[in-house]
């Protein structure tokens, strides 16, 4: 599908996705990885659990889909022009070339021209929501830097912080020209809003009306500092899953868990971040070098709001009593 002009672009974004088969109506509403489903070149345990067991059922949901997006475009020829494909973690779980070339032999099939949008992250603030999640999933290994340390050895732990490797595989399946790389960061978005970023991107400067957006209050705000010690200190008696399956004791205190205060917010100290970002200072480099040589260097700047100490890692007798309250009321 070729890019329509902005005058004609306007509501594209609008339309809405009707529903034509209910395998791809589950799998698009209740688990947000499709795309990934179609091209991956291995089996994922999510996937399993919505039907793909083997690689054959991959490639004929992979033919389905191109099947349903084909007949949403032709239904809506002359109406809809631009299509916003966007699938969770697809970075992170499209590790390889093989899935990559895929997901670019998919698309080319679909769309007329196609452009790829990542929006880069700094790595010690991605680590340290990275750990924050790992937290509320179940994680009860060390505390920060022994994470960072085995998140660094071990890159399928949390892939999608090597941009170098992740952006050389894209390159590779789609050429450099139809990658465009996004700094996340307030600072360096157009309205100071990633999705005002967007837009500004998708309709060349002319940004829809977006007054009637409301932002959910479901926002994934993590949580505070206290907290995040107290999840790793009871995982072990309390684990995500037990003997193969989720821990239905675990589950029932999901909603309580979710209450846990939000403040004070994890911090890092000046030497962690320092750290962690010298680790990827090359790769970040070429970064900035091959998709944004107009950026100045470095690509994400020496911050000026570090602080001398962190404080993840410390939780006091009275919070341990008071969150335990949370989880027993």
């Amino acid at each position: 599908m070729k890019r329509a002009p902005r005058s004609r672009q306007r509501h594209d974004l609008y339309a809405k996705y009707h529903d034509y088969d209910s395998e791809i109506s589950d799998l698009l509403g209740e688990c947000g990885m499709t795309l990934f489903f179609a091209s991956a070149c291995y089996i994922h345990d999510f996937s399993r659990d919505y039907g793909i067991h083997t690689l054959e059922q991959v490639e004929k949901f992979r033919h389905k889909l191109g099947n349903h997006l084909k007949n949403q475009a032709h239904q809506n020829h002359g109406k809809v022009h631009t299509v916003l494909l966007s699938s969770e973690n697809l970075t992170g779980n499209i590790s390889g070339q093989c899935g990559v070339q895929n997901f670019h032999d998919f698309l080319v099939n679909i769309f007329d021209e196609i452009e790829i949008v990542i929006y880069l992250r700094r790595q010690d603030d991605s680590l340290l929501s990275m750990y924050g999640e790992y937290l509320k999933r179940g994680y009860a290994g060390p505390q920060f830097d022994g994470f960072v340390e085995e998140a660094l050895r071990n890159r399928g732990m949390v892939p999608y912080i090597f941009y170098k490797h992740i952006l050389g595989l894209w390159q590779k399946s789609f050429g450099a020209e139809r990658i465009k790389v996004r700094i996340f960061d307030r600072k360096e978005l157009v309205g100071g809003d990633i999705l005002i970023d967007l837009f500004d991107l998708i309709f060349q400067g002319d940004i829809p009306d977006l007054s009637e957006l409301v932002r959910t209050k479901n926002d994934n705000t993590g949580f505070s500092a206290p907290a995040l010690e107290f999840l790793r200190r009871i995982h072990p008696y309390i684990p995500f899953r037990e003997n193969g399956a989720p821990n239905q004791t675990r589950q029932r205190l999901q909603g309580r868990i979710d209450q846990l205060p939000i403040e004070p917010r994890p911090r890092l100290s000046a030497e962690q971040s320092n750290r962690i970002m010298k680790y990827f200072e090359a790769d970040n480099e070429w970064v900035r070098s091959t998709f944004l040589p107009d950026h100045p260097a470095p690509l994400f700047p020496h911050r000026s709001d570090q602080n001398a100490s962190s404080n993840l890692g410390q939780i006091s007798l009275d919070e341990f009593a008071q969150f335990t309250g949370l989880l027993l009321k």
